[in-house]
Order: structure tokens, then sequence, then C-alpha cells
């Protein structure tokens, strides 16, 4: 099954950033081939994967066109890519859930000169 093997993918990694490096490139994988949008259905064409709220954004956004496609009782090549397409980002947010935070670094601060007063 597809979604045993990505969660097998994203065990092995041990930052967040690591886990949405390699969701970016496996949706990347995924679309890249696909040009025509009765394939690939353009709601979900513009996934976002640069950060954590994001990726949960991106998640959201395909559930909740795979419910939609499940009610109007749609099948074919479009509902099983996002089918695997919701899949993917499911494994990637539960491994990232598994993980701690990491460290927020803030940009160095320009050094202080100290001001003369007359």
């Amino acid at each position: 099954m597809i979604s045993d093997k990505w969660t097998a993918l994203f065990t092995q990694f041990r930052t967040r950033t690591e886990v949405r490096g390699v969701l970016s490139s496996t949706l990347a994988g995924i679309m890249e081939p696909v040009t025509d949008s009765t394939t690939f259905p353009r709601e979900i064409s513009g996934l976002s994967t640069s950060n954590d709220r994001e990726v949960m954004e991106s998640y959201f956004r395909v559930k909740i066109f795979c419910e939609a496609r499940r009610s109007r009782n749609r099948g074919g090549a479009a509902g099983g890519i996002a089918d695997d397409v919701r899949d993917l980002f499911a494994r990637a947010l539960e491994r990232m859930k598994q993980l701690p935070p990491e460290p927020i670094t803030l940009a160095p601060f320009a050094s202080v000169r100290s001001v003369r007063r007359t």
C-alpha cells in the first residue's frame, strides 16, 4: 500500500525541515509528469510546503477536495492522485508531530554605536 511506503520514507528523518523537503520533492514528482488538468485537479496544484503551517493548510485543502469529490461520487485518475497526495501529506504531518519543533533563529542585530551627547 502506498501510505505504508510513505510512512517508511518519513520515519528516517530527524527534523521537520527534512520531512518538508522530501514532502516537497515527492509532491513535485507526483505533479511533474501530469500536464492535463483533468488528470491533476487545479484545486490541489498549488500546495505549499515551506513551513509547518503551510503543510497543515495544504493538507486540509486536499482533504476538503477529497471529501467533496466523494460526495459527488467522482472517480478516475484525478481522484486517485488526490487520494495519494492526501495520504502523502497525512503521513508527513504524522511524522512532523512526532518531531520536536526546530529552534527559531533570529538575524543578528547590527552593533549599536555609543552616541556622545554634548
